[in-house]
């Protein structure tokens, strides 16, 4: 009986150990492709609309995204996308961001 005790009580103490004590999956860091995916998907947004002030944050952020990941891509599109973000005229917004999807391909 003692015995059945101790492997049932290791077991119990192993399992945890054998299974990851959190269960949780690493998060997943996203491709390169899928940022430049996600910033020209926003920038069609942009070439639609003309949007801008605040409708640019997101630009903000997958630019960012894009420096960590594609930092070759970035680089290319930086004037354009520096210029994007000081633009006052929708028209001048959509041709940018037109020139920035175009440069990354």
């Amino acid at each position: 009986m003692k015995l059945l005790f101790a492997l049932l009580t290791g077991l119990a103490l192993m399992f945890p150990v054998m299974t990851g004590c959190s269960g949780e999956a690493e998060p997943e860091v996203p491709s390169s492709a899928a940022i430049i995916a996600s910033f020209k998907s926003n920038l069609q947004v942009v070439v639609d609309t003309g949007e801008g002030g605040s409708g640019l944050d997101v630009l903000r952020a997958d630019f960012e995204e894009l420096q960590k990941q594609a930092p070759e891509k970035a680089s290319a599109v930086q004037k354009d996308y520096e210029s994007l973000m000081t633009a006052s005229k929708p028209e001048d917004r959509k041709t940018l961001a037109g020139k920035i999807i175009a440069g990354l391909e």
